[in-house]
């Protein structure tokens, strides 16, 4: 009996837990909503801005690749709309950086080991490199719900037609995990090699 009991006053001490950093925070209550209501969040993507000055870059295929990594999402699920007023939130996106190699810049670490590798794949893959600039608003209400940046790269073989696809799935992704995932770690970074 004891057990349960036990068990009933952790469940209560973390369902309050919960409300209370939902309450803090904006992008927790879009948790708190679908879990009680079971609908997806909907969400308006505006035209993705690319200020990279680089052609390479198509605002489509950038806002076609966060969709996909929306609708993959499965700890908080998403429905992308047409209309800005169906939406719960908005998404805009400015791509800042994007750069391509034929071979990835040599970058110092600690670490002979590590120095040895990254100059080795430095003469034998390609790099390609993304920062684009996210804002999250809530459609309703105006108020916006999360600012940040999103800085990725990846070194390995690939041609430019291949870097675009990639990048765009991995900086696409790691914005999800940064303003949707764990609150603790929103202002981390991924590097993905």
């Amino acid at each position: 009996m004891s057990k349960i009991a036990g068990a009933l006053v952790f469940a209560i001490f973390i369902a309050g837990g919960l409300s209370l950093a939902a309450a803090d925070d904006p992008i927790g209550s879009l948790f708190k909503k679908q879990m009680e209501n079971r609908v997806p969040v909907k969400v308006f993507i505006k035209e993705v801005v690319n200020q990279s000055g680089q052609a390479a870059v198509i605002p489509a295929e950038f806002t076609r690749a966060l969709a996909i990594s929306m609708h993959k999402r499965r700890a908080l699920k998403f429905e992308v709309v047409k209309n800005a007023v169906d939406s719960d939130i908005s998404i805009s996106a400015v791509i800042q950086r994007y750069r391509y190699l034929d071979k990835g810049p040599f970058k110092p670490s600690i670490g002979i080991q590590t120095m040895i590798l990254d100059a080795a794949a430095t003469m034998t893959q390609n790099y390609v490199d993304m920062l684009v600039n996210y804002t999250v608003t809530d459609t309703k209400s105006g108020e916006k719900l999360w600012e940040g940046t999103v800085d990725q790269y990846i070194k390995k073989k690939m041609t430019l037609a291949e870097s675009m696809t990639l990048i765009n799935d991995v900086v696409t992704r790691t914005f999800l995990w940064k303003c949707f995932g764990k609150a603790n770690s929103r202002n981390d970074k991924i590097n993905v090699m």
